[in-house]
């Protein structure tokens, strides 16, 4: 096992030609509350209107069920430790599974939901198929991002931080593990999408960091050499652990404001299990602040 010494084998600060950069935590502040029974009154209400009846709590918690048997599912499909799933399959799964309440006017993908019920009893995935492709499931992913979420907003140095890099000529990339129903609408409402020359959302990719795959999807068709790239986030054991698994440097942002030593250890036990090289240990901010990376 190594034993490493944060102080003295942190790597150096380089100007890299091309930053792939963490979202939440990293370059934009957030907090949501999915567990909040006031959200879930509301997704009750938004469900009736479709025909379908669900109590508040039971409904939360079937969401958070149905979470963890898609991904469950995906591994055993795909044999992906770290799968991703697409959201808009659970809001569906809710809405055929629960009970039904009242015969429904309403269409999904075109198709009256009444028939797409009576539907679900024997061609489940064709129906999820229609209806997680559909304008409802968007506006379902909405409702439940905009209600769950307390504030979103950029770091107070984010936005300067990469407009810097891009006047340094530095090509800038998102690696996000996320849904793309929640995560597109606030990149485009803080202006990131401005900024940053590609983005990448797990939910497109079915795994999430630290599958190494999920890099090296990003450097392939960016044509990045990783020895000029460097991953820059504030989750150890995802943006870390993907940067040693494909021989990068990175750079690790403290935001949710360790001690040292819990830091250290951390980064150490991590180290040791992947295995990596002394000279890829990240380049630790302390502060959190993504300016001190210029």
């Amino acid at each position: 096992m190594k034993a490493i010494l944060p102080d003295a084998m942190i790597c150096s600060m380089e100007n890299y030609k091309n930053y792939v950069f963490d979202l939440y935590g990293t370059l934009l502040d957030i907090r949501t509350d999915e567990r909040d029974l006031k959200l879930w009154k509301i997704m009750k209400d938004f469900y009736n209107a479709y025909g379908c009846e669900w109590k508040k709590k039971r409904m939360r918690d079937t969401f958070f069920l149905f979470d963890a048997g898609e991904r469950q599912r995906q591994r055993v499909l795909t044999g992906i430790l770290r799968p991703e799933i697409r959201i808009e399959r659970v809001f569906a799964r809710l809405l055929f599974e629960g009970c039904p309440s009242h015969s429904c006017s309403f269409s999904i993908g075109g198709i009256p939901v009444d028939e797409l019920r009576e539907r679900y009893k024997t061609d489940i995935e064709g129906v999820l198929s229609v209806t997680e492709k559909s304008e409802w499931a968007v506006s379902t992913a909405n409702l439940f991002r905009t209600v769950s979420r307390e504030y979103v907003s950029p770091y107070a140095d984010t936005m300067d931080t990469l407009n810097a890099l891009k006047a340094r000529g530095c090509r800038l990339y998102l690696l996000s593990n996320a849904q793309r129903l929640f995560t597109m609408p606030e990149i485009e409402a803080t202006g990131l999408n401005r900024t940053l020359d590609k983005i990448y959302i797990s939910s497109d990719y079915g795994m999430m960091k630290p599958e190494k795959e999920y890099m090296q999807i990003l450097l392939k068709e960016e044509g990045l050499n990783p020895d000029e790239t460097v991953m820059v986030g504030n989750e150890i054991e995802s943006d870390i652990a993907i940067a040693l698994r494909c021989g990068m440097h990175s750079i690790y942002l403290n935001t949710f404001s360790y001690t040292s030593k819990e830091t250290a250890r951390r980064l150490n036990r991590l180290i040791s299990e992947e295995d990596a090289s002394d000279d890829l240990y990240p380049h630790i901010i302390s502060s959190g602040k993504i300016g001190e990376i210029l």
